[in-house]
């Protein structure tokens, strides 16, 4: 249980362009910076302390994570919070500044406040093992960042044995964390701006409208007035974009907008690549850092998206009330397109390999309740947000569906099996996974361990959903649990292999499932949910919860519809069962809604009837087959794989 439980979480005419263009990028690969950079510390390697770093006291608070809170890119390094008073200090290697009179040193850093008074967060300079002095301080009195932060060194420490350490002093209690990343001591060129991000949709549709967003930051010590943006698509012809009437000291970044959107008119995948050059009119003395390649794959069409989120609750915590009431507020206003998952901890609801991957499946894990939505972006969604969340994420493309098939159930043996099957629209190199989860509504229990805990009691931390009228906490007798995520197959990022690499445009992978229900499970209150994951960048790419069953499902009981077999590649039945003589009339379509089958209606007589048709001609896919009888349309879908 972290501290931050108990508060609320708050949260570039074409010839001569193309020659430039292409010179720049070759440049960009091969020329070798005029200044001089003497340390950098990005935390790639994933451990704390890094080689050769040391840290005085209390080692476990500083760890390493996959989290991007300093403004940098993860991952990063994190100070938590603790219960003791004192100083801790992060201590660099020894660095050799002979013969320097001064440096300039920069890092990310975001410190996240929670109480006065906060500990102080510096930076301090010493020569061997000689007195630590302190070259920058803070002592905040609210969150500080994400910000870049430049400190000029000019003291008698720079020499053959200088060292440097982040430190923080005072009530650890009274801080929640601080992230920091790209720790780095340089002399700066006069100009040199850097690209340090560029953005597009990873997936788009045909003739979308795409803009193309970044970042620059100055690591000069001229003002950046003016720059130019350029893109190339496949390496045709540049396109620019000239900002001016800005005003950039070192260290500062700005967010720029190319101001020609991107139109792509095929499908497939595509490399933009993109160049920031002519700073202030001239040249940039390091081009090495003016450039970045983006691929945007475009999909031929656009699968049906449900989007997936994960919260992370738990009985104990009085602050989750907020995420029962947005998790419902979010099942009862999106019902077609939003799956919800609460992921318990420590309580009778817990699944333990689920939970305990929670705080690396959430972005810049805060504590609960929080969540993530798609897996997707950089930090984690508080409840109160998730409409937001969901906003976003439903425009994206994703490239394939993804469906439940095959779906059966027997009561004796309490044991499920079904298919996940997906239609893949683009080639993709990542490592793409199917996963399941399986989530039931109405749990409800006896016992202390079911007791709500609820911080809104009395109406004092505003209302929620009426939990401002209720105790603290609420009885188990007054408490039902709905959306708990009862189990992950094969584990929390869905099952290695049930994909085979590399995924190609046109292909249907499938992987089965079984599973058995325990008993203490209510199988009407169960929801089965279908994950396509891109394992590689941890994103969940489309999520659903429609299920076709191989026998019975829903009303299709009402008149037996059954067929066989499925998946099928070439002859299948229809078989359908009527009480009385009618008119029939059946049809197939594709998940577009185009007709692939349709004979004319027919009479029938009572009793059992069966249809047959070949789908030999037909693409592999997935197909609904439509019978209506009795005044009512039933429905299945069918896998078609050759």
């Amino acid at each position: 249980m972290k501290k931050s439980d108990y508060k609320p979480n708050v949260s570039f005419k074409e010839r001569a362009m193309k020659k430039i263009f292409t010179f720049l990028m070759a440049f960009s690969l091969t020329c070798i910076a005029f200044g001089q950079t003497y340390f950098l510390e990005d935390f790639n390697a994933g451990v704390m302390p890094p080689e050769g770093w040391t840290i005085d006291t209390l080692a476990d608070n500083w760890t390493v994570e996959e989290s991007s809170s300093a403004g940098g890119i993860a991952p990063e390094a994190v100070f938590s919070w603790s219960s003791d008073n004192t100083i801790s200090r992060f201590i660099s290697p020894v660095v050799d500044l002979s013969g320097l009179t001064s440096v300039t040193m920069m890092l990310n850093f975001y410190y996240y406040f929670y109480d006065d008074p906060a500990p102080s967060f510096g930076i301090a300079t010493r020569s061997g093992s000689g007195p630590w002095t302190t070259v920058w301080e803070i002592t905040p009195t609210g969150d500080v960042g994400p910000k870049a932060l430049v400190v000029d060194i000019n003291n008698s420490d720079l020499g053959a044995d200088f060292q440097f350490c982040l430190y923080v002093t005072g009530d650890f209690y009274n801080i929640n964390y601080l992230y920091f990343d790209n720790i780095q001591l340089f002399n700066p060129l006069a100009t040199n701006a850097v690209l340090t991000s560029a953005s597009l949709p990873r997936f788009a549709a045909i003739d979308s409208v795409n803009s193309l967003t970044g970042s620059i930051q100055n690591m000069g010590t001229d003002t950046i007035k003016s720059f130019d943006v350029l893109y190339s698509i496949n390496g045709g012809t540049p396109e620019v974009s000239s900002v001016t009437g800005i005003n950039l000291a070192i260290g500062d970044a700005y967010n720029f907008l190319h101001n020609k959107p991107i139109v792509f008119n095929t499908p497939g995948n595509f490399q933009v690549d993109v160049v920031v050059n002519n700073i202030n009119g001239g040249v940039d003395q390091d081009t090495t850092n003016n450039y970045k390649s983006l691929t945007t794959g475009v999909v031929p069409w656009i699968p049906n998206k449900k989007v997936f989120c994960e919260e992370a609750t738990g009985t104990w915590c009085g602050w989750c009330v907020r995420g029962i009431c947005f998790m419902e507020y979010m099942a009862e206003t999106y019902p077609e397109t939003w799956i919800g998952a609460a992921v318990h901890n420590g309580d009778p609801m817990v699944n333990d390999a689920y939970d305990e991957e929670m705080p690396n499946i959430i972005p810049n894990f805060p504590g609960y309740p929080s969540g993530t939505i798609d897996r997707a972006g950089a930090n984690y969604w508080d409840p109160s947000d998730f409409e937001l969340g969901y906003q976003q994420r439903i425009k994206a493309i994703s490239p394939g569906s993804v469906q439940i098939v095959n779906f059966s159930w027997d009561t004796a043996t309490r044991i499920v099996t079904f298919d996940i099957i997906s239609e893949i629209l683009l080639d993709i190199s990542d490592e793409l996974r199917f996963g399941a989860v399986i989530i039931e509504d109405s749990l409800y229990g006896t016992g202390g361990d079911w007791d709500q805990a609820n911080y809104y009691s009395g109406g004092g931390n505003g209302e929620m959903c009426g939990f401002e009228t209720l105790a603290d906490p609420v009885p188990a007798a007054d408490m039902h649990y709905d959306h708990v995520a009862r189990e992950i197959l094969d584990t929390p990022y869905g099952t290695e292999g049930s994909i085979p690499a590399p995924v190609t445009a046109g292909s249907f992978p499938v992987y089965s499932y079984t599973y058995t229900i325990p008993t203490t499970w209510n199988f009407d209150k169960l929801h089965f949910v279908a994950l396509l994951i891109d394992y590689t960048t941890g994103e969940i790419l489309n999520a659903n919860d429609d299920i076709s069953w191989v026998g019975i499902p829903q009303n299709n009981h009402e008149i037996g519809l059954k067929i066989y077999p499925n998946p099928v590649s070439s002859n299948t039945t229809i078989n359908f069962k009527i009480n009385q003589p009618q008119t029939v009339s059946i049809r197939v379509t594709d998940l577009l809604g185009r007709v692939v089958f349709n004979p004319p209606a027919e009479q029938y007589p009572a009793g059992e009837n069966k249809i047959m048709f070949n789908a030999e001609n037909m693409n592999d896919g997935l197909y609904v087959v439509e019978v209506n009888a009795n005044g009512k349309k039933y429905t299945q879908k069918i896998s078609v794989i050759k």
